[in-house]
């Protein structure tokens, strides 16, 4: 955790003044030379691929809670013996706590990677220079202490995805390094004396190389290589080799090379000609390590691209707002937003009006959003969102790009991209057992719910039943549950018991979840846990915690009942008539008044909306506390019709053929289930106005996926099967 002065410096560090000048590489203490009879380390910038670079011990940066990418990725796959990566993996279940300069170790098999580690960078956003300096610093320290490594290999940690520049990050790397040589002994010298600077592209390597030797000039303990070495595996990125093109194209300029420029520019007419020869003259005299270009995305990868990570954090008086994409680092800020406008927001866009569906979302995008994160709003890439419990109950997936007056309206931008929440939690996922090879196993719930006490669902039996026959049609072995014991009961279904269930859920290991019912919060003992209703009771966190074999994806039509969350426990509520459920009679629509919540559900306001916006991330936090891979839940009533297609197309385009890297993804499943149920704004031909007609307008919004967007899902028996932990 940063103390009040930490953050104080990192506030200043970006606002230089008179009394606060630029970063600079540490100077001698006043009236002391340099010290000279110290241990020293060489610095030698490589080019090539840091998988490939032989040394002793192989280290990157590591964000809190980002997968790996870039030189993260390429070390995870050097080390992992499966398609899945050990990085990766302990990432998704938050084993990493990356904190500042904090060294998490690998086991490695033989090769050319002994011994892997990643640093702490913190949470994305936040990686300063002068932070940076002290996670190189710590990680110095680190590797001097171990005793046994003679040369580390790492890469320049900061500078990727443009979060500090080359010069910043070098700065950083000077000042922590000499911090660690100043303090040493002079005797036993360290065993560490070289490290590997490692970057993949030449142009990079070579601005590495130079900003090194500028900032190690003076520095008797810490000198630099005098050239960039040649590994293996380096590249030349489009950017770079067309900054190399131009640099040729500048020494064009002699009597000799006049043919030769002559037909590089043939093609202009003579106006343009004589300024590119100007232009060109004017270039000779900058250094190629001083040019950079940018391609443009469209250019560069279209598919494929790294997902944009956006954190949206409860701040005092505002939101915490970071990002980080495949070519940039948005830094942390905290953005002021008026608490009073943003709960209305909240509770308006939460199971919305017709009108409130159709103007809010522009609203939400320039209300909340920063203008310089508006930009990342774009179908582009996969979005996922950071999140906490309290900003987790913004309906985030009206968000929309920010358009001007007159222009065309497009789909919202859950429609046209992948976009899922993950939560930030205190706790780590628990390590489960792999669910076993086979056939795909599913555990389907229908209306579980006490009919004397108003929770009757009709169609969310028929949600359950068509799940049930579209799974077995998929080959999935199915376990159904349906109604409660004093309901009717479905002809050769089994009846949906509490224990009976449970049962299941713990014993049958199944890859996949299905819940048509109501969902409510429990007030008894301490705390607030979330839970799914059954007559006998809430299924809470209580009896999640014994899961050993977690499913791999659960979905929920499960929204708020407000129907038992009294002061005493379940089942003691004074509302009267039905509950609102969700999908699978979700839209319950007409069979009862709306239920009166009790005392204890009113006070449980989080500070951006009411306990309906609170259920979904509160349940979603209880089974990936559990170690379940995806959460998926509809925030509010959906019309029965609706949540029945919906679980139809997720299903359907999970399933579909593909697999390693052509597998389905799971937020692609739920893309196209929200796509399916999406209505432009005048297709419902209902008259605006009514809550009932804004259920079906916003149905697509109230399906909330909580999970890697990203991950694909591969049947069991495949090389990365589901449920494999």
């Amino acid at each position: 955790m940063s103390t009040p002065d930490a953050r104080i410096a990192d506030l200043l560090e970006n606002a230089p003044t008179a009394a606060n000048p630029a970063a600079r590489p540490p100077p001698p203490p006043p009236g002391q030379e340099p010290r000279t009879d110290g241990p020293t380390l060489r610095v030698t910038v490589l080019w090539g691929d840091l998988s490939e670079v032989a040394a002793d011990l192989h280290v990157t940066g590591h964000y809190q809670s980002v997968v790996p990418a870039d030189a993260e990725l390429a070390l995870d796959r050097a080390i992992s013996a499966g398609p899945r990566g050990l990085i990766t993996a302990h990432t998704k279940l938050g084993w990493i706590d990356a904190q500042l300069g904090e060294v998490t170790y690998f086991p490695c098999a033989d090769g050319t990677v002994r011994s892997a580690a990643v640093v702490g960078m913190g949470p994305m956003g936040t990686l300063t220079e002068r932070r940076a300096g002290q996670l190189y610093a710590s990680l110095l320290g680190e590797a001097v202490a171990l005793g046994h490594v003679a040369t580390m290999a790492t890469v320049l940690i900061g500078s990727g995805t443009g979060n500090l520049s080359v010069r910043q990050a070098v700065r950083a790397l000077v000042r922590g390094f000499s911090q660690v040589l100043t303090a040493l002994p002079a005797s036993p010298a360290p065993r560490l004396t070289q490290v590997l600077l490692v970057e993949v592209d030449r142009l990079r390597a070579e601005q590495l190389h130079l900003a090194l030797t500028e900032a190690t000039a003076h520095l008797p303990q810490l000198t630099t290589t005098p050239e960039v070495r040649e590994g293996g595996g380096g590249r030349l990125s489009r950017p770079s080799a067309a900054v190399y093109a131009l640099a040729a194209l500048t020494g064009l300029g002699g009597p000799d090379d006049e043919s030769a420029l002559r037909a590089v520019l043939k093609d202009f007419d003579d106006g343009i000609q004589a300024q590119i020869r100007e232009q060109l003259t004017d270039l000779a005299t900058v250094r190629h390590t001083d040019l950079s270009l940018t391609v443009g995305r469209s250019a560069e990868a279209p598919d494929g691209s790294v997902p944009v990570r956006m954190s949206v954090q409860s701040g005092v008086g505002g939101l915490r707002w970071a990002a980080l994409t495949g070519r940039a680092t948005i830094p942390e800020r905290l953005v002021p937003v008026e608490m009073g406008l943003l709960r209305e927001l909240v509770d308006r866009l939460t199971e919305p009006s017709v009108e409130d569906a159709r103007e809010l979302p522009g609203l939400l995008s320039r209300f909340v959003v920063p203008s310089e994160f508006q930009r990342l709003l774009t179908d582009d890439a996969t979005v996922l969102l950071e999140l906490d419990r309290d900003t987790a109950s913004v309906p985030w997936e009206f968000l929309t790009e920010i358009r001007q007056a007159g222009a065309e309206r497009r789909d919202p931008l859950a429609i046209r991209t992948q976009l899922s929440r993950q939560l930030r939690t205190p706790y780590s996922r628990v390590m489960t057992e792999a669910l076993s090879d086979g056939p795909l196993r599913a555990l389907v719930i229908g209306d579980p719910g006490d009919p004397e006490k108003g929770f009757r669902l009709p169609g969310a039996r028929e949600e359950a039943l068509g799940v049930a026959a579209q799974l077995r049609e998929l080959g999935v072995d199915v376990t159904l549950f349906i109604g409660a014991t004093n309901a009717s009961r479905e002809q050769g279904v089994d009846l949906a018991r509490r224990l009976d269930v449970l049962r299941v859920l713990l014993c049958g290991g199944n890859h996949i979840v299905h819940y048509c019912g109501h969902g409510d919060f429990d007030f008894s003992g301490t705390g607030r846990r979330a839970g799914w209703v059954f007559a006998d009771g809430l299924l809470t966190s209580q009896e999640l915690a014994m899961l050993e074999q977690p499913p791999l994806i659960v979905m929920a039509n499960a929204c708020y009942t407000a129907r038992l969350a009294g002061p005493t426990g379940p089942g003691t509520g004074t509302g009267t008539g039905v509950g609102a459920g969700a999908g699978g009679g979700a839209a319950g629509a007409g069979t009862g008044a709306q239920p009166v919540p009790s005392a204890a559900a009113a006070a449980d306001r989080t500070p951006w909306g009411n306990p309906q916006a609170a259920l979904v991330p509160s349940l979603a936090d209880e089974f990936l506390r559990a170690g379940v891979g995806h959460y998926i839940g509809a925030a509010w009533r959906i019309p029965d019709d609706q949540a029945v297609t919906f679980a139809r197309q997720f299903y359907k385009n999970l399933f579909a053929e593909g697999t390693g890297d052509g597998a389905p993804t799971v937020g692609a499943a739920v893309r196209a289930a929200r796509k399916a149920i999406h209505q432009p704004d005048d297709a419902s031909g209902q008259v605006p106005g009514t809550v009932a007609n804004g259920q079906r307008q916003s149905a697509w919004a109230a399906y909330q996926h909580y999970g890697d967007a990203a991950e694909p899902f591969t049947l069991p028996g495949t090389s990365d099967r589901p449920g494999g932990q």
